[in-house]
């Protein structure tokens, strides 16, 4: 083993281009762009800051720097990560889609939207262990052919069949009760949220609380 040192100058550093990182779908079965799959939340999103070119309405371009939540939705047979990535630092509701958010439209296309005019409490939203069904978008390599990377089809997204409730991922009648019980006296699902999480409760209990709002089955005030 030797301890000698070198001057930074002149070192030639390796630059990635896009794509050269690890696929974590590698070996897995294939996805397409045509059949609709349930994906899973795994874990709790990430945050990163982009370079994005914005276009004034002189038709002169800028570079703006966004912020963007990177989620990962896991496919529930193959296994497969779907990525989306959703710019969180400015929010846009809009009746006509085009001009929405894409975080706005993802949660209204699976019936949990966004309260319009409030800053959201995004752990209340982005739930680890939440499904819903959707399409995927076939990531492409720099030769233009699929490079086995996949991206979430936004407005595809819906919830979950009833078929699907019913596969034994859903929370027990007890986990669900907990729920209820830790969230008494809630007039709404996000101060339903907030108590569970004041109180401290385990992930599973808040996603019961979770699934069964998406699915209509709580009433308020609980």
């Amino acid at each position: 083993m030797t301890d000698e040192q070198r001057s930074l100058a002149g070192y030639k550093s390796k630059v990635h281009e896009q794509g050269e990182f690890e696929n974590p779908n590698e070996g897995k079965p294939p996805l397409n762009d045509t059949d609709e799959y349930v994906f899973r939340l795994n874990a709790f999103p990430r945050v990163k800051t982009f370079n994005q070119i914005k276009e004034k309405k002189d038709g002169t371009r800028t570079t703006i720097k966004v912020d963007k939540a990177i989620c990962d939705f896991e496919e529930a047979q193959t296994k497969n990560i779907v990525t989306a990535f959703f710019r969180v630092d400015s929010l846009n509701f809009s009746e006509d889609e085009s001009f929405e958010s894409g975080v706005v439209r993802f949660f209204k296309k699976i019936k949990h939207p966004l309260a319009e005019g409030v800053e959201p409490d995004w752990e209340q939203y982005f739930v680890t262990g939440m499904r819903f069904r959707g399409r995927v978008v076939l990531g492409k390599g720099q030769d233009k052919k699929p490079d086995g990377r996949y991206y979430l089809d936004v407005p595809t997204c819906r919830p979950l069949l009833p078929n699907d409730k019913n596969d034994g991922t859903t929370a027990s009648d007890g986990t669900l009760a907990n729920a209820l019980l830790l969230a008494k006296g809630a007039k709404d699902f996000n101060s339903a949220m907030d108590m569970l999480k004041a109180a401290g409760a385990a992930k599973d209990v808040a996603m019961a609380l979770f699934n069964a709002n998406l699915d209509g089955n709580v009433k308020f005030p609980i």
